[in-house]
């Protein structure tokens, strides 16, 4: 007698399929950020607050450090110091509190280089995401959406606790 799949057989084969490709997906991106980062003579911590500061523009090394999940102080200041040392990054002085000082990309020359790598990603990525329909793409998006509060939200929690 062969398995018949019922509606919640199904249902719940689909959920584990979708956490399983979830799981590939977050391993696959640590992966690639790793050899980027090799590829270009960084870590990939190093490389996380680069896209902090892409992403977000300048900002003070206490900022730079809770983006990315670093301690600030120490562990920061490393970061700030390599990255600066390969040309990445710039300190700045804050232009309305002179005393705070703020982390800056510099956008050309190794910032440059290293987002080279990114555009052949980018581009997959965008023929992969053109291929949804428009509602298709809108459901994609809810759902990163929500899965990514939800994964901030336990990243929140095993800082507080730690």
């Amino acid at each position: 007698m062969s398995a018949v799949s019922t509606p919640d057989t199904r249902q719940s084969t689909d959920v584990g399929a979708l956490y399983e490709e979830l799981r590939v997906g977050a391993s696959l991106a640590v992966r690639f950020h790793a050899a980027l980062a090799s590829h270009v003579g960084i870590n990939i911590t190093d490389v996380n607050c680069l896209g902090a500061l892409d992403k977000n523009g300048a900002m003070s090394p206490g900022e730079l450090a809770v983006h990315s999940g670093l301690s600030r102080g120490g562990a920061i200041t490393a970061v700030v110091d390599r990255l600066e040392k390969a040309g990445f990054v710039r300190r700045r002085r804050d232009d309305e509190d002179r005393r705070k000082v703020l982390v800056e990309l510099i956008r050309d020359g190794a910032y440059a280089r290293l987002t080279q790598t990114f555009n052949a990603l980018d581009q997959a990525y965008t023929e992969v995401i053109e291929s949804y329909t428009e509602e298709q793409r809108g459901l994609l998006l809810e759902f990163h959406r929500k899965v990514d509060a939800r994964l901030l939200e336990r990243i929140t929690a095993l800082q507080e606790n730690a």
